[in-house]
C-alpha cells in the first residue's frame, strides 16, 4: 500500500468508523504504524547511541556531535524523558542557547513554569539577531499560556516588527529560515491569543497566516540540514495546521476543521513525525467530534489520545493528558453519564493534591462545574461557575456569549440550590443571562456546538421556573424568550420564508435562500451523523465520509453566501433574527375569533401562554416533568398510529388525552374560551401530538359524540412565534390563479405487486425502515456497501394504488383537469415536478398534493437527507436513489401555494429532534414558498385519507371566506360521523401547520 493511498485508508478509519458501526478503530494498528516505524534492531542502536558515555575533555565541536546524535535518538525513539535527560547533559557541557530554549520547551511541557522561565530568559540573553528570535517568539508564547494577556501580545506586536526590520538583512538560508520559523511561532500564539477573547475570526486568519510561515520556513531545508533542525521546522508546519483545524472547529466550520484533519494525518504519516503526533490527531479528532455532538465517538477518540500520552511516559499530570482527561469527562457529559464526568474530576484532584501548581493545571473551571450541576452538587456548581464567569467577563465583556453562559448556569446552580438567599441572587443572573442570550452579537455562537444546546436549554428553564413562582414578576413577558429558546438557534422555514419574501429584488432572494438552505442541509447531516435523527447507530464508514465532504463544500458555500448577503442586504441581520414577540405584539395580530397557545414542557415542569385580542393574556406553570408528558404521548400514540398496530386501532386511550389538556390547557381556558380558531406552537413531545384528539370532559368516549377539542375550535400548527409574525405582517403574494397539480401512486418497480390482506386497512407506511438498517449493521449481517444495496432496493418500497383514487377526487373538487393536472404511475416523476417548477407551471396552482411514502435519511443506502419516493425510470439502474424528490430538490421548487398535501407516511413526525414540528421535507416545502403545508402525524388508511382530504378541499371550495383551518375541522367531523372512521386514528392524523387562514 502506497503512502498516500495508507494515508486515505487511515482517514476514513479515523474520521469515517470511529463509531458503532463496527469495532471502533478496527485499523487502530494501521494507523499507528504511521508513527511507530522504529524496528528492534533500530530500537537497540538508538538506545545504544544514549547510553553512549560522554567524551571528557573533548572539544565543543566534539560535544555537539556527541549531543546531537543523541537528542535525534531520543526523538526518534519519541520518548521525552530521554530526551530531556540529554537537554540536561548537554547544557551543562555547552554553552549553546539553544540548548536551554530546547530544555524550556520540554520542562514547559512537563509544567515546570519557573525553571522554564529561566532558561528561556537565558536563551534570550545569551545571544541576539537572528539567533534570539525564535527564543524571544517562545517568550511570547510562554506569556500566553501563563495568562498573561497583555505581555503576550505586547511581546508578539514587537517581535514582529524586529522581524521586519530584519526582512531586509537576510541574505543566507539559515537567517530566512529563522525569520520564518519566529513569525510562525508568534501568530501561531497570537491565533491562540485571539480565541481566548472569542475572536473567532481573527483566531482563524492568523492560524492561516502561521501556517503559512511554516511552510515557507520548510522550504528552506535541505538534506544537508541537521536531522534535529529539519525535525523542528516539520513540527511547525504539523502545529500550524492543529491550530488552522482548532480555530476552524472553535469558529464552527466544521467541514473545513475535517479537511484541516485530514492535512494534518497525511503531513504526519508523509514526514514521519514522531508518536506524540498521533495523540495530537486523536485528540483533534476529539475535539471535532464533541464539536458536532458525536459524543460517544469523542469519548473514544480523547481516551486513545490519552493512551499514546501514556505510552510515551508522560505522568497523568504532564505533556497534555489533563487536557485529555477533560475532553473525555466533556464527552460523558455530552453523553448524560453525570458520576462517570465527576469521577474523573475527582481523579485528577487526587493526583494534584495540596500542590497549587498542579491544581491549576486541573481546573478545568467550565466543564467540571457542568459536571458539579449534573450530579447536583449546587453549592460546588455555583461557586465554579462563579470563578469561571469572572476570568470570562474579564477577557470578553460581560454581554459575550461566554459570560452570558457561565452567569446563567451559575444561577442555575443557585436556583437549584433552593435557600431563599441563593434564590435571590439567582433570579438578576438569569435575567441577565437570558437577554445576553438572546442579544444578536452572540448569534454565531447558537449552533448546536458540543452540549451548548442542553446548557442553554437549563438556563432558560431556570429562568421560566424563576419568573413564575417569584412574587411580583410577569411571566406573561417570558412568552418571547420561550418562543426563542424553544424555536432554537436554526431559523426555522417560517421565518426563512419572511426573508426571502423581504427581500427586494429577486437575486438577492435567492442569494438569501440557498445560504438558509446550505444551513438546513448541513444541520441535516450532522443530526444523522451525530445519531439524533432517530438511529441508535451511527452510518457506515463510506456514507459518513460522503456527508462530511459534502458538509465541507457547503459551509464553504455559506461563507460566501454571508459574505454577499451582507453586503448587498444590510437588514438581513433584523429580518432573520426579528424582534423577540410579545404578548402584546401577538394579540395585535389575532382577530376576535383567534387565539394562540404556546405550550413548552422543560425538565420539571410546563408552561404555558394563551393570547387573544379582546382579554388578558393567560399564564400557567403545571408541575408536570418531562418523563411524564413523553410518558403520556406516548400512550396516546400508540393507539393512533397505524404503524404500531395491526389490523383495526386499539381502543383510544381517552384518560390520557383528558390529562393532557385538564392539565396543561385547562389552566389557561379563561382566554381561549369562544375562540374558535386557535394557533398552536409547542415543544417537545408534545410536537409528535395533534391537539385535535385531546379531550375537553373526562370520560371512555372515543366516538363521534366524544368531548374531542377539535369540535371546539379549529386548529393550525406553527413552528415560531417570531416567524408566525413576521409572515403576518409581510405583505401576501397574489394567490396563485389555477387549482390544482398532484403527483401520486408512483411505480416504484413494475415487478412489484400490491398485496393486502383480506379484511384489513391498506396502510401507507414505509417498510423498508432505518431502524432495520442500523440492526442489521449492527449485528453486521451488512458488512459492506454493495450488500447493503443489495438488501435494499428502491423497487423493494411497497405501492400505493389508493392514493391514486384521493388524487382524482381532490383533482375533480377542485374543478382541476384530471388528464394533465394529476400525474399517476409511471408519470408521477421526479423529473415531471422539477420540469413543472422550471416551466413556471407550479408556481401557478393553489394546491399541489404528493401522495406518496416519505423517507427519511439512511432509510435507503446513501440517502442523507429526507425524500418523496417518486416513480422508477429505466435511466435509474446506475443510481437507485435518482427518483427521489430529495429536500435538496424540494427547496429548488417554486411555489406559490396556499396548500401543500403531503398525503405520505409520518411527514410532520419529528425528525429525530422532539422539538421540532416539522419533519426536514415540510420545512423545505416552506423555503419554497408554500404558506400551509396539510401533513400526518402518522402512517393513514387509505380510504379514510382519501374521504378526509376531499372533504377539506370540498369545504375549501365551497366557502371561500373560510380558514384553511377551519376546511380541515369540518372535513374531521365528517370522517369521524362514518361509524367505520370514527376511531381518531382515521381522522386525527392531518395537521395544518403554517398560515391557517384563507
Amino acid at each position: 500500500m502506497t503512502s498516500m493511498y495508507k494515508s486515505f485508508y487511515v482517514l476514513l478509519a479515523l474520521i469515517g468508523a470511529a463509531c458503532c458501526v463496527a469495532p471502533a478503530f478496527a485499523q487502530d494498528d494501521e494507523i499507528e504504524t504511521q508513527f511507530r516505524q522504529v524496528s528492534a534492531e533500530e530500537d537497540k542502536k538508538l538506545r545504544a547511541i544514549l547510553a553512549e558515555p560522554i567524551p571528557e575533555g573533548a572539544l565543543l565541536e566534539t560535544l555537539r556531535k556527541h549531543f546531537t546524535a543523541k537528542d535525534a535518538a531520543a526523538i526518534r525513539l519519541a520518548e521525552p524523558m530521554l530526551r530531556e535527560n540529554v537537554q540536561r547533559e548537554a547544557i551543562k557541557r555547552l554553552p549553546d542557547p539553544h540548548l536551554r530554549n530546547d530544555l524550556a520547551n520540554s520542562l514547559f511541557r512537563r509544567g515546570l513554569i519557573e525553571e522554564g522561565n529561566l532558561l528561556r530568559q537565558q536563551a534570550i540573553q545569551g545571544t541576539g539577531g537572528f539567533n534570539a528570535l525564535i527564543f524571544k517568539a517562545n517568550a511570547a508564547c510562554d506569556a500566553y499560556d501563563q495568562n498573561k494577556n497583555e505581555i503576550a501580545r505586547q511581546t508578539m506586536a514587537a517581535n514582529m516588527l524586529e522581524i521586519a526590520n530584519l526582512r531586509t538583512q537576510a541574505t543566507q538560508t539559515w537567517q530566512k529560515r529563522n525569520l520564518a520559523r519566529s513569525a510562525h511561532r508568534n501568530t501561531y500564539c497570537l491565533s491562540l491569543l485571539e480565541q481566548r477573547f472569542g475572536k473567532n475570526q481573527a483566531a482563524i486568519a492568523a492560524a492561516i497566516e502561521s501556517e503559512a510561515y511554516a511552510r515557507s520556513g520548510l522550504a528552506t531545508i535541505t538534506s544537508n540540514d541537521a536531522p534535529t533542525m529539519q525535525h523542528y521546522v516539520r513540527i511547525d508546519v504539523a502545529k500550524g495546521i492543529a491550530r488552522r483545524l482548532q480555530a476552524l472547529r472553535q469558529a464552527g466550520r466544521f467541514g473545513d476543521a475535517e479537511l484541516a484533519l485530514a492535512d494534518y494525518m497525511r503531513l504526519s504519516s508523509e514526514m514521519e513525525l514522531p508518536a506524540n503526533f498521533l495523540s495530537g490527531i486523536y485528540g483533534a479528532a476529539a475535539a471535532i467530534r464533541f464539536s458536532q455532538r458525536e459524543f460517544s465517538q469523542s469519548e473514544a477518540l480523547a481516551r486513545k489520545s490519552d493512551a499514546v500520552l501514556a505510552r510515551l511516559g508522560y505522568d497523568p499530570l504532564s505533556g497534555g493528558r489533563p487536557g485529555r482527561a477533560n475532553s473525555a469527562a466533556a464527552a460523558l457529559i455530552g453523553q448524560k453519564q453525570w458520576s462517570a464526568a465527576l469521577a474523573i474530576y475527582h481523579q485528577l484532584d487526587a493526583l494534584a493534591g495540596m500542590d497549587d501548581k498542579l491544581k491549576t493545571r486541573v481546573r478545568f473551571r467550565f466543564d467540571r462545574a457542568v459536571a458539579y450541576l449534573g450530579n447536583k452538587q449546587y453549592a460546588k456548581a455555583a461557586e465554579t461557575f462563579s470563578a469561571h464567569a469572572a476570568i470570562v467577563s474579564g477577557l470578553n465583556g460581560d454581554s459575550h456569549f461566554f459570560t452570558a453562559q457561565a452567569r446563567g448556569l451559575q444561577g442555575v446552580a443557585l436556583w437549584h440550590l433552593g435557600t431563599p438567599d441563593s434564590r435571590a441572587q439567582a433570579l438578576p443572573l438569569l435575567k441577565t443571562a437570558v437577554r445576553h442570550y438572546m442579544a444578536p452579537a452572540n448569534a454565531e455562537y447558537l449552533e448546536s456546538t458540543g452540549y451548548r444546546k442542553e446548557r442553554r436549554e437549563e438556563v432558560f428553564a431556570a429562568y421560566l421556573e424563576a419568573l413564575a413562582t417569584t412574587p411580583g414578576e410577569n411571566a406573561v413577558d417570558a412568552i418571547g424568550p420561550a418562543d426563542w429558546v424553544r424555536s432554537g438557534s436554526v431559523q426555522d422555514a417560517l421565518n426563512d420564508a419572511a426573508v426571502r419574501a423581504a427581500a427586494s429584488t429577486p437575486a438577492l432572494a435567492d442569494v438569501v435562500r440557498r445560504e438558509q438552505d446550505a444551513k438546513n442541509e448541513i444541520a441535516a447531516l450532522r443530526r444523522y451523523l451525530s445519531g439524533e435523527a432517530g438511529a441508535s447507530a451511527s452510518p457506515l464508514p463510506e456514507i459518513a465520509a460522503q456527508m462530511r465532504t459534502r458538509i465541507a463544500a457547503l459551509e464553504a458555500e455559506r461563507t460566501r453566501y454571508q459574505q454577499e448577503i451582507k453586503a448587498r442586504f444590510p437588514d438581513y441581520e433584523r429580518l432573520v433574527r426579528p424582534t423577540l414577540p410579545s404578548a402584546q405584539d401577538i394579540a395585535r395580530q389575532l382577530d376576535v375569533s383567534q387565539a394562540l397557545l404556546m405550550v413548552l414542557p422543560t425538565t420539571d415542569a410546563v408552561y404555558v401562554w394563551a393570547v387573544a385580542s379582546d382579554r388578558p393574556a393567560a399564564f400557567a406553570r403545571v408541575a408536570m416533568p418531562q418523563a411524564q408528558v413523553n410518558q403520556l404521548v406516548s400512550r396516546l400514540r400508540s393507539n393512533l398510529d397505524f404503524a404500531s398496530f395491526k389490523g383495526a386501532p386499539t381502543r383510544f386511550d381517552s384518560a390520557a388525552a383528558h390529562a393532557i389538556y385538564q392539565q396543561l390547557i385547562a389552566p389557561v381556558s379563561s382566554t381561549l374560551q369562544g375562540k374558535t380558531q386557535w394557533i398552536v406552537a409547542t415543544g417537545g413531545a408534545l410536537s409528535q401530538l395533534p391537539f385535535a384528539v385531546l379531550q375537553t370532559q373526562a370520560g371512555t368516549s372515543s366516538g363521534q359524540d366524544a368531548p374531542w377539542l377539535i369540535k371546539q375550535a379549529a386548529i393550525a400548527q406553527v413552528p415560531s412565534l417570531s416567524a408566525w409574525l413576521a409572515l403576518k405582517t409581510i405583505a401576501k403574494n397574489k394567490s396563485a390563479t389555477q387549482a390544482f397539480i398532484g403527483w401520486g401512486d408512483p411505480v416504484f418497480s413494475s415487478a412489484t405487486v400490491a398485496s393486502a390482506v383480506p379484511g384489513e386497512p391498506t396502510i401507507r407506511k414505509v417498510v423498508i425502515t432505518r431502524s432495520a438498517l442500523v440492526e442489521d449493521i449492527s449485528t453486521d449481517k451488512i458488512s459492506t456497501r454493495a450488500s447493503a444495496d443489495a438488501a435494499l432496493r428502491y423497487a423493494d418500497i411497497p405501492p400505493l394504488p389508493e392514493t391514486r383514487d384521493e388524487l382524482l377526487a381532490i383533482a375533480s373538487t377542485l374543478g382541476a383537469n384530471p388528464t394533465s393536472d394529476v400525474l399517476l404511475g409511471a408519470s408521477a416523476t421526479r423529473d415531471s415536478v422539477l420540469a413543472s417548477s422550471k416551466s413556471g407551471l407550479l408556481s401557478t396552482r393553489r394546491v399541489v398534493a404528493f401522495a406518496t411514502h416519505g423517507l427519511m435519511a439512511g432509510d435507503l443506502p446513501n440517502l442523507s437527507q429526507p425524500a418523496l419516493a417518486l416513480a422508477s425510470s429505466n435511466t435509474d439502474a446506475n443510481n437507485p436513489l435518482a427518483p427521489l424528490l430529495t429536500l435538496e430538490d424540494v427547496l429548488t421548487l417554486k411555489l406559490n401555494a396556499d396548500w401543500v398535501v403531503l398525503s405520505a407516511c409520518n411527514t410532520a413526525a419529528a425528525d429525530g429532534r422532539a422539538e421540532e414540528a416539522l419533519s426536514g421535507l415540510a420545512r423545505g416545502f416552506f423555503y419554497a414558498g408554500a404558506r400551509s403545508l396539510l401533513v400526518t402525524h402518522w402512517a393513514v388508511e387509505g380510504e379514510s385519507a382519501k374521504a378526509l382530504t376531499t372533504a377539506t378541499f370540498e369545504h375549501y371550495s365551497a366557502n371561500p371566506q373560510a380558514p384553511k383551518a377551519e376546511s380541515l375541522r369540518q372535513a374531521m367531523l365528517q370522517v369521524m360521523a362514518t361509524p367505520a372512521f370514527a376511531h381518531p386514528a382515521y381522522w386525527a392524523p392531518y395537521a395544518l401547520v403554517g398560515d391557517g387562514g384563507r
